[in-house]
């Protein structure tokens, strides 16, 4: 992911965003339909759920013109994922899931670009919170 890439989905972003709803539906939609077993996992407050969807969304776009930032965001997402000892097949999934949400929301609305570069940006953020083992130093 290069500079054109975080200025493609940084500018791109409010049209996507306005569509924020529709693209949590979507995403939660195609993440079920590919691991259904996760499910369970999402009971109690959906709609509180999606908005925090929204809103870590919102906050990992704002946060990819520093690398800092963006690393520091993704940890802070990896740890509170944690506990699920997600898999990279299971991160796997769910990029393609909000690849796919993104897709069946903005068709027509984005540039090949920009969706390559919400691509880029997406595989970035959801391999940096696979879960790895820890390490002992020294």
């Amino acid at each position: 992911m290069d500079s054109s890439d975080i200025a493609l989905v940084q500018s791109s972003f409010a049209r996507v965003f306005a569509r924020k709803a529709e693209l949590t539906d979507r995403f939660y939609k195609h993440l079920f339909a590919c691991m259904p077993e996760v499910e369970p996992l999402f009971r109690g407050d959906f709609v509180k759920q999606k908005e925090m969807f929204a809103t870590m969304l919102a906050s990992t776009v704002r946060s990819l013109s520093n690398y800092h930032s963006f690393t520091q965001l993704a940890q802070i997402l990896a740890q509170s994922h944690a506990r699920f000892e997600l898999t990279e097949a299971q991160m796997t999934n769910a990029a393609q899931s909000l690849m796919a949400a993104l897709h069946d929301v903005m068709a027509g609305k984005l540039t090949p670009e920009e969706k390559a570069a919400w691509t880029r940006a997406i595989t970035k953020l959801t391999s940096m919170m696979v879960t790895r083992p820890a390490t002992n130093a020294g």
